[in-house]
């Protein structure tokens, strides 16, 4: 995991591109046939759970598919056409088919108060309705009527299916990370999420060692994280040290990150850290401005070490939740500088370690090749000098890299190749807990 990949945001965007146009939704053929896609990509697994299961507190609906929709003006135009935008349907409408007036057809619009030119995404996963979404610009021109009006859709017991690829590493201690498969055609919310973490997926796979194994999941929101959760929470909470929900990680905003609800685990102090560092513009959040699936992971009674980092965060760009977050909203760079950021977080908990030095006092570093015995002190001996001082001073088997890292306001990454070669030369042991526990 030494290499992280700088051209992938082409890649990345040219898949999210190919499944822009899917109608996806909590259940049903969008998300089956998304997922196939993925596994195209990566061998990830796919798992049913049958209409009716419960999960805690929640049960599976029955499966939704939809084929088409669509409000007709009385010259028989189509006013609203599912095939322009699958958003133009309240998501999970049973079917529907019949004549409305305009005030009729009134109750059943939906449009964004806000972006007249935008169709907004409005859903009703868990109560029988059906509806339309337009844009409030449209909706003004619309004549008199009457409107005819079709929703050619099924709600019947199917399945919820989702996605799992386990990555096994030299531990079964897990870095958990997940992405949601459930909304239709919105480019950062939800696609460049799982788009992400396929690549992410890939470049571990293709890594030549991993410290950690690594658990990756293509949900549906909420539902299929409970799902999950009930199901193997309990092994979950045993071999889990740190995750990342991924969502909206395409976007021009800054990188967000929504801490864990503990706030000072392991992946807060990592993703700080490392953001801290990072040539990009940032914001760090407490875990009230949650949003996403991290909700479920840091549940009481879960209490899984999970953050959630972002690049343009849902419900702070104003495109969010509509039609405007499209192809031209996300870009390759911007998928670039967020799988940059998760991959220097990925390779931070990698290394991450409690070090302590061998011998006391100082060592005779000139037999490793660490110190210049002709004195002066040009630049790069300076810099290594302070690297070097640095760790010895606090290689007790008490202070992780990272806290090393953060007394001396230094990269973690800048001390990796130093810590191998102590490491290697017998001067530094290593410990993944602290020597007191």
């Amino acid at each position: 995991m030494d290499n992280i990949p700088t051209s992938l945001g082409s890649d990345m965007h040219d898949l999210l591109c190919g499944l822009f146009p899917i109608c996806r939704s909590i259940t049903g053929r969008g998300v089956r046939e998304t997922l196939k896609i993925i596994q195209g990509k990566v061998p990830l697994t796919t798992h049913e759970v049958p209409s009716g299961t419960r999960c805690f507190d929640w049960v599976v609906p029955d499966e939704w598919n939809i084929n088409d929709a669509y409000v007709k003006d009385k010259q028989g135009r189509r006013v609203i056409d599912f095939n322009e935008s699958n958003l133009h349907v309240v998501n999970y409408s049973k079917p529907f088919e019949g004549e409305l007036t305009l005030e009729e057809l009134r109750e059943r619009v939906f449009t964004h108060p806000h972006l007249a030119n935008a169709i907004p995404y409005v859903t009703s996963y868990y109560k029988r309705t059906w509806g339309f979404c337009m844009r409030q610009s449209d909706f003004d021109r619309l004549g008199s009527g009457p409107f005819k009006a079709k929703i050619d859709s099924t709600l019947k017991p199917g399945v919820l299916n989702y996605g799992e690829l386990l990555i096994p590493g030299e531990t079964d201690q897990e870095i958990l990370l997940a992405s949601n498969i459930c909304h239709p055609s919105m480019a950062n919310n939800e696609l460049a999420g799982p788009v992400l973490l396929t690549y992410l997926a890939k470049w571990l796979l293709e890594s030549p060692s991993r410290r950690y194994s690594y658990r990756i999941l293509w949900l549906p929101e909420t539902i299929g994280a409970i799902c999950y959760l009930s199901k193997h929470a309990e092994q979950l909470r045993e071999q889990v040290i740190a995750g990342y929900q991924v969502v909206c990680t395409g976007g021009p905003g800054p990188l967000a990150y929504v801490q864990s609800r503990n706030g000072r685990a392991l992946v807060d102090r990592v993703t700080t850290h490392v953001l801290h560092r990072f040539d990009h513009q940032y914001e760090i959040k407490p875990f009230r401005y949650r949003g996403s699936d991290e909700r479920q992971w840091n549940s009481p009674g879960i209490d899984l070490p999970i953050g959630m980092l972002a690049k343009s965060k849902f419900e702070e760009y104003p495109e969010y939740h509509t039609s405007l977050d499209d192809l031209s909203f996300v870009r390759a760079e911007y998928l670039q500088t967020s799988f940059d950021a998760y991959a220097r977080c990925l390779q931070a908990l990698e290394r991450n370690d409690y070090y302590q030095m061998l011998t006391p006092c100082e060592p005779k570093l000139d037999k490793l090749g660490l110190w210049n015995t002709v004195g002066g002190h040009t630049p790069t001996h300076a810099d290594m000098t302070q690297l070097l001082f640095a760790l010895i001073a606090y290689c007790d088997g008490e202070h992780d890299l990272i806290e090393i890292a953060d007394m001396h306001d230094i990269p973690v990454w800048d001390f990796y190749p130093l810590v191998d070669q102590l490491v290697k030369g017998g001067i530094l042991g290593a410990s993944s807990e602290p020597a007191a526990a």
